[in-house]
């Protein structure tokens, strides 16, 4: 039985992609796929795993035993049981998007936490899959949904630091098979945004999925409103200063040459992904869709789970790390 972990990444669609895949667990079980989502590793199944790597203490190590220990049991029993193929959705393995915030980082303890995982999993995990998303865009809807939890306002050098960030996706997706040793799939969020059935087709590939797929077409934690973030910018400045907005009237902090620099470093990301690197595969849009460019942003959409009340147990802690 094959065994795929997705990655998410935050604030890339995940939430709305989970949400697919519950409405259809049914449909899809009875094509012998299982999908386990934050509705199982927000539950219990992932208890010990999901940590900060310098919070881990001696407790921790013994769950993330006794996690491996259930883990294997549960996709022996699946595999005994017919099932082809599990999916299972977490993307906090990668990180807690506030510690991105705190240290002006995408995923900066990323190597710890799949160590952590990988040794969990052992020879159970067959791949992986990951989505990506441009700099501006992710930055934005980070800071935005920082903001809407009553963080300060990013100053012209905090904005300017992350847009000169040299830690990007490539090194994500490095760590990621660095870790886990495995086949990657990753799409970019810009072609494939609300496209579920395609995306969790990059996840099984070869395998028919079922007729019949709903899909509410419904965005799931989208990042605040421009309404809802000028609330909170009233409550942090007073008076409130003018909202910076793109040009998609979503929120969009950082100057013209600063997301020009921001777009050449994921259109390089892309460019790489495209030279087929070894044991990635980059799905560059739907084969039902034609004319997707990897630099249009199509809708808002992301997972917010840091703050959702669905049980990983570190989520407000690191948040206030």
């Amino acid at each position: 039985m094959d065994v795929i972990l997705h990655l998410g990444a935050h604030r890339t669609g995940t939430s709305s992609l989970q949400l697919w895949m519950v409405q259809n667990a049914a449909l899809l079980e009875q094509s012998g796929i299982m999908v386990w989502g934050p509705e199982r590793t927000r539950a219990g199944l992932f208890s010990g795993l999901i940590k900060r790597p310098d919070l881990v203490g001696p407790a921790d190590v013994l769950a993330a035993r006794r996690t491996a220990t259930r883990l294997r049991m549960e996709i022996d029993a699946l595999a005994d049981r017919g099932v082809q193929r599990l999916i299972i959705s977490e993307e906090n393995v990668l990180g807690a998007m506030p510690v991105c915030y705190a240290q002006d980082t995408l995923y900066p303890d990323l190597h710890g936490r799949l160590e952590r995982v990988a040794d969990a999993f052992g020879p159970c995990l067959t791949g992986a899959a990951l989505s990506i998303r441009r700099y501006d865009m992710w930055w934005a809807s980070v800071l935005s949904v920082m903001l809407n939890r009553g963080q300060p306002r990013p100053d012209a050098a905090r904005l300017a630091r992350l847009a000169a960030s040299p830690q990007g996706w490539r090194r994500v997706i490095e760590g990621v098979r660095g870790a886990f040793g495995l086949p990657l799939t990753v799409w970019p969020f810009e072609a494939l945004a609300g496209r579920h059935a395609a995306q969790f087709a990059g996840m099984v590939p070869g395998m028919a999925l079922p007729a019949g797929l709903y899909d509410c077409g419904r965005v799931q934690n989208a990042g605040p409103s421009g309404a809802a973030l000028a609330r909170a910018l009233v409550a942090l400045d007073g008076a409130g200063r003018a909202l910076d907005q793109g040009e998609d009237g979503h929120y969009m902090p950082f100057s013209t040459p600063e997301r020009g620099a921001m777009a050449a470093r994921y259109l390089a990301d892309l460019a790489w992904l495209r030279s087929a690197p070894p044991g990635v595969s980059y799905i560059e849009k739907d084969a039902g869709r034609t004319g997707a460019h990897p630099s249009a942003v199509t809708e808002e959409e992301g997972a917010f789970h840091d703050d959702q009340k669905r049980g990983l147990g570190e989520t407000r802690a690191e948040g206030a790390a």
